[in-house]
């Protein structure tokens, strides 16, 4: 908490030094890009899950994005629960730091787009922790699983679900008054024997685009820009190099490291090319 707090102050001191310095001559942009999944509750008919799929997002993707695109503060529900488990714990304070009221004038509203990285979905329940645990799990009071029907990919953690990437853009619009959005990343990874058919990115990006499409059509979100993770394969932090995203291949074991395109690299050029879907007739 002490780490993002100080993220969030050193993000606006440098939104206001390039508005009032450089903006001007430059007439750039400058954000915030948040990843973050989308949570929908385990049980849609039980109001505790609803709860808890509604507090995933605010510990998640609200905890930077609550101070800077809404108010200049956290969420009251992660004020509330970390202030209520700190003094149960025998803490004399939340050990959530607070912004001062003129923190919090200079935090509001320091963003000209909304910068998201997107890549999943989880199902959402209720889960009480002991209260001697202090963590960041045990304020959310969340636990999280995938659905076993949702096809899986390289990394364990990233379920196949492009239904949640329309409802994160939508959420975004209505929570944070319909900002402009960049999707800054979004893909899928694969792991194991390498296949230069991956029919299965193609699937990603198809099924992932076309929600997005749904929300600007339908829903009305200011979407601006996308851009796909990644254009070759590279370091996936912890993951290193055995989960790779590229649409391009790597060979790590060719010193020149060498690039071939995947199959999915013709079809996302072809999108490009379109700007849209290609006609499956036409070529």
């Amino acid at each position: 908490y002490v780490v993002g707090h100080n993220l969030i102050k050193a993000h606006a001191e440098v939104w206001h030094l390039y508005n009032e310095t450089f903006r001007a001559r430059q007439g750039g942009l400058i954000s915030i890009t948040i990843n973050s999944d989308w949570a929908e509750p385990c049980n849609p008919h039980s109001q505790e899950d609803v709860e808890a799929a509604r507090r995933f997002m605010q510990f998640f993707l609200g905890w930077f994005a609550h101070p800077i695109f809404k108010n200049g503060d956290y969420s009251e529900v992660m004020k509330r629960r970390i202030r209520e488990r700190s003094l149960a714990q025998g803490l004399s304070k939340s050990r959530l730091p607070e912004f001062t009221e003129s923190e919090k004038q200079r935090i509001k509203g320091t963003y000209d787009y909304f910068g998201l990285n997107h890549y999943t979905t989880v199902l959402t329940y209720n889960l009480n922790y002991p209260k001697g645990v202090m963590s960041y799990d045990s304020d959310r009071g969340v636990a999280t699983v995938t659905d076993r029907s949702w096809l899986s990919s390289g990394s364990l953690w990233l379920k196949v679900t492009p239904f949640g990437f329309r409802k994160i853009l939508r959420w975004i619009k209505e929570e944070y008054n319909n900002p402009p959005i960049y999707v800054t990343e979004n893909g899928v990874s694969e792991r194991g024997a390498f296949e230069f058919n991956d029919t299965w990115r193609m699937h990603y990006y198809r099924t992932y685009i076309n929600e997005a499409l749904k929300a600007v059509v339908l829903d009305g979100v200011d979407l601006r820009g996308y851009t796909a993770w990644t254009l070759m394969d590279n370091l996936e932090w912890a993951a290193g190099y055995e989960e790779k995203f590229g649409l391009y291949h790597v060979n790590f074991s060719d010193p020149a490291l060498s690039r071939r395109p995947k199959a999915s690299a013709k079809y996302y050029s072809q999108i490009i090319n379109c700007n849209g879907f290609p006609d499956p007739a036409m070529g």
